[in-house]
């Protein structure tokens, strides 16, 4: 039997169910009591019935205040409650087409439940029936039955074939574009700032502070009007506040839309000039820097031309990236948007430091490779890219709706909460009845007696919970932000208590960005009289400019360091650390010398080379490649000679696969280093054309399989990756305090296990589950310890031997996880497994995950894009960015100058308001008015 299509199919949608709304009249808070009231007042009104039921002003008062308050209540309802508002509100309605509204309940802690007005339109020649909900059009697939978010290209499955953008030829058609902007709307973030009277009405019926005012209101029938007025000023004080704080949040999340600015978009077969907030999906867009500095305007695909990009608005790393377009990728194989094609992908908000088309020499002839569709290049010359996603669906936007729409205050409204009050109301009932029972034998007065009951039952909760909880969170927000620490989602911090599992990625995190480059190992492999371990490993090291020139020229290619046009050279740490160990210099054009004063073993100063094509490092691929020209010194006659050449680096592992011969001891000679904590990586190279330059119309043809192959070893490079200060510090705290601690990384589990055991994550023998040595089948798994000695076979869909987890440490490498992945005894391992080696991002996200399935609270820790999935499946994500005390000076001191900026603006404005001079610009922001404002 086929499942039933949910109304609304998102999965951060729990539910959804539709709905009409009822006239006025109807509603629950006035219908019923057009009834109740006349009965109550006929029998007030009449002499006889009001002796024989109400009988005295006491009852009178208990009567009219539970109707006033039961109406009122019902009223409030529907401002605390979705489905109590539906229910008074509205009726069910039996079909979309007849439905005017739709009750609409996300997933927990992703926004609040909301009743939303269906929308109806005939636009494009076909019924449209979608509805608005936290900034998100949904849509109503009439064939599937079910609303879902506005479709995009690449949320398709399978993913569109790459032709399909290379030969686009941008919106067309006029019909078209008004379709799209009638579904898709403006290309911005549309965040409405509500006035502050709008906002506190919000508050003012939120029910602890209706509960707090009614509370107030006994205590002044109970004769305490000066403690209650000041409780009553007080309470009106804080909400004020906590709205002030709200609105400027609002406003703060309104900046972070982009400006709009003027871009060249082909539409209808020209090149035209239009604001960046009417761009849609499917639009063919000239790339550049702006005058602006603007960020880019929304989602794209690079489809001609490459552009280097800082990328620190999203993921927080601050080195600029190279992104390359997809217009050499084979048309017929699909487009990966994590794999081969990550790195074509310009995101909404990132920055464009540079672009440009193909080389040099290319751009001098006015030859740039012509792009598939054959559109012309754009008047500015820029890069030509497809937009992708627009407005609150770009990256970005999804960033900001998760900060609106994520649950906002934290509240007492937990199970544990309620079951203590229920528990003290046993008490409190109890108590009351004592009082009421021996009060009435005493003779009292009842309307005291009936206070007092009610004051003793209000005891129970007190009035200033919310407001001591609600301040205990902003206190933790503002010693948080004191630290540099920014909360996007406060709900999480009471989660920050309750951690049971503190996951670190490695990396960025427990080690330090810069590596060192301790040296070249193994080019003397297979040579009898080289110094070696015991295991036959080559431990020796080289210095980098004392090695061949085949490893030099390897080192010099399989990089994507760029130079930008103001001189600096941006791109990955590790391979910013390897070219100044080279001594070479990266000019423009991807060009790179060595300099004429560079010693080398067998190679003269004054080489030079010129990258051609670059195949960028993929998680997946484990791997780099770049296609280059080179200018050398021949060593017998001294001439130089041109070639083309292939430089190739990668996880030993994975480059191995690729090499025509295999030296002896490969394996364990770059295992010695990582089981030493170093980083690894097996260089390879190969000549395409010896003695002359193949043509760039050639390379570009090239795929990546034809170059990534039949390469020869060139030495394993050598990187040092120092702790960081304060890593064992931290770790050794949270052992001590309990807390189980776990490295999660994409690096070697060799390296992983020694880092591990530096920052003592470990400190008992280490298993590592993984493949068998030498073994390709990709079935086969195994326990092996770090010194490969021990070998247990492991069988994936039995139970895991205790003993093992009761005597050994345990690490868990990607693949061996892959392998477990929906078997029974993949609980027992992530519960004991203290490292995770060699795991995908996705596969961060399912440990995660995993743990939190289990009961566990977790927290993650992480530095790069490779961690935001994990970070976002913890309870509590801790972002690593890479500032320095002097970056944090530096942006107090533009938000500084830029609040005394809107502070003289205001000023200017007010005193040409009434013909006033301008005041003199402030001394700490001249140089922001270099010619006067």
């Amino acid at each position: 039997m086929a499942s039933r299509v949910p109304l609304v199919d998102n999965p951060s949608i729990q539910s959804a169910s539709l709905h009409n709304p009822l006239p006025l009249f109807a509603h629950a808070y006035i219908f019923p009591f057009t009834i109740v009231w006349p009965i109550f007042f006929a029998f007030y009104l009449s002499d006889v019935r009001y002796e024989k039921y109400i009988n005295g002003q006491e009852w009178t008062f208990v009567f009219s205040g539970t109707i006033v308050t039961l109406q009122s209540l019902v009223w409030l309802m529907t401002f605390w409650n979705v489905n109590l508002r539906a229910w008074f509100t509205a009726t069910r309605a039996s079909n979309v087409r007849s439905a005017g509204l739709i009750k609409v309940l996300p997933e927990a802690n992703a926004g609040m439940a909301e009743i939303c007005e269906i929308e109806k339109d005939n636009t494009g020649g076909r019924e449209n029936i979608s509805f608005l909900f936290q900034k998100r059009r949904f849509l109503y697939d009439h064939e599937k039955g079910s609303f879902a978010p506005l479709a995009f290209a690449m949320d398709n499955e399978p993913k569109p074939l790459v032709k399909e953008f290379q030969q686009s030829k941008g919106l067309q058609k006029k019909a078209e574009i008004e379709r799209l902007q009638q579904h898709y709307g403006m290309n911005i973030f549309d965040i409405p700032v509500p006035t502050f009277t709008e906002l506190f009405k919000e508050h003012a019926v939120a029910p602890f502070f209706v509960f707090q005012v009614f509370c107030v209101g006994l205590w002044m029938l109970d004769e305490y009007w000066y403690y209650s007025l000041f409780t009553l000023f007080m309470l009106v004080v804080f909400e004020s506040t906590v709205v002030w704080q709200r609105q400027r949040t609002l406003k703060e999340f309104r900046g972070m839309s982009i400006k709009p600015y003027d871009v060249y978009v082909y539409r209808e077969g020209k090149w035209t000039e239009i604001l960046s907030d009417a761009l849609l999906p499917g639009d063919l867009v000239s790339v550049g820097r702006t005058k602006e500095d603007s960020g880019v305007a929304c989602d794209m695909l690079l489809v001609e031309g490459s552009a280097i990009v800082n990328e620190a608005m999203l993921s927080g790393e601050s080195t600029p990236v190279l992104k390359d377009s997809i217009q050499l990728r084979p048309g017929d194989s699909r487009i990966e948007p994590e794999g081969l094609d990550k790195n074509a992908f310009l995101w909404g908000g990132t920055k464009v430091l540079q672009v440009q088309h193909g080389t040099a020499s290319e751009d001098a002839e006015n030859t740039v490779p012509q792009i598939a569709s054959g559109v012309p290049h754009a008047p500015d010359r820029g890069a030509l890219a497809i937009v992708i996603k627009t407005g609150f669906e770009t990256n970005q936007g999804a960033l900001v709706r998760t900060m609106i729409y994520s649950t906002e205050r934290v509240s007492a409204n937990n199970l544990e909460a309620l079951l203590f009050i229920l528990f003290l109301c046993v008490f409190a009932i109890a108590a009351s009845w004592y009082v009421w029972t021996e009060g009435v034998k005493q003779d009292r007065k009842r309307s005291k007696l009936l206070l007092d009951c009610v004051l003793i039952i209000t005891s129970v909760v007190p009035p200033e919970l919310p407001m001591e909880l609600s301040l205990a969170v902003n206190t933790s927000l503002a010693a948080l932000s004191k630290f540099a620490i920014f909360c996007t989602e406060p709900f999480r911090i009471p989660y920050a208590g309750r951690v049971d599992v503190a996951c670190f990625d490695k990396t960025g995190t427990l080690t330090g960005e810069d590596l060192v480059v301790d040296g070249i190992a193994g080019l003397r492999l297979g040579q009898p009289d080289a110094p070696a371990e015991a295991d036959g490993a080559q431990s020796q090291l080289m210095r980098v400019r004392d090695i061949g020139l085949e490893t030099t020229l390897t080192l010099a290619t399989a990089h994507a360091l760029v130079k930008l046009e103001e001189g600096d050279v941006v791109g990955e740490p590790m391979e910013k650390a390897t070219l100044d160990s080279l001594g070479w210099t990266l000019g423009k054009a991807d060009t790179l010398s060595a300099k004429k004063t560079t010693p080398g073993k067998g190679k003269g100063g004054g080489d030079i080379v010129q990258i051609k094509r670059r195949f960028q490092f993929s998680s997946a691929l484990k791997r780099q490649s770049s296609v280059a020209t080179t200018v050398t010194q021949d060593r017998s006659t001294g001439q130089k000679v041109t070639s083309t050449f292939v430089g190739a680096k990668g996880a030993p592992e994975t480059i191995r696969k690729f090499l025509v011969d295999v030296p002896p001891k490969y394996e364990e000679t770059y295992k010695y280093f990582s089981r030493n904590g170093a980083r690894v990586l097996a260089l390879a190279y190969k000549y395409m054309k010896t003695g002359e330059e193949l043509k760039q119309s050639k390379i570009n043809d090239l795929k990546r399989e034809d170059v990534e192959c039949d390469l020869h070893f060139a030495g394993f490079l050598v990187l040092q990756c120092p702790l960081k200060d304060d890593a064992l510090k931290a770790v050794r705290m949270l052992n001590e305090s309990s807390h189980r601690v776990v490295m999660i990384t994409g690096d070697n589990p060799l390296t992983a296990v020694h880092v591990a055991r530096q920052v003592e994550i470990v400190d008992r023998d280490v298993l590592i589950l993984d493949a068998p040595e030498h073994d390709e089948s990709g079935e086969n798994l195994v326990w092996r310890s770090v010194d490969d000695k021990v070998n247990i076979k492991v069988d994936p869909t039995a139970e895991i031997d205790p003993e093992i987890f009761k005597t050994k440490d345990i690490c868990v490498t990607g693949f061996g996880l892959a392998k477990f992945k929906g078997q029974r005894a993949l609980h027992s391992l992530l519960r004991h497994a203290w490292v995770y080696a060699r795991v995908s991002p996705k596969q961060k996200e399912e440990i995660l995950l995993g743990l939190k399935e289990q009961g566990y609270t977790t927290l993650m820790a992480g530095d790069g894009t490779n961690d935001v999935g994990a970070l976002k499946q913890a309870h509590v994500g801790v972002a690593l960015l890479n500032g320095s005390k002097e970056d944090l000076d530096k942006i107090a001191k533009h938000f500084r100058e830029t609040k005394m900026k809107e502070m003289y603006e205001k000023q200017v404005g007010m005193m040409q308001r009434f013909n006033q001079p301008v005041p003199p610009v402030p001394a700490q922001i001249a140089h922001l008015y270099p010619e006067g404002p």
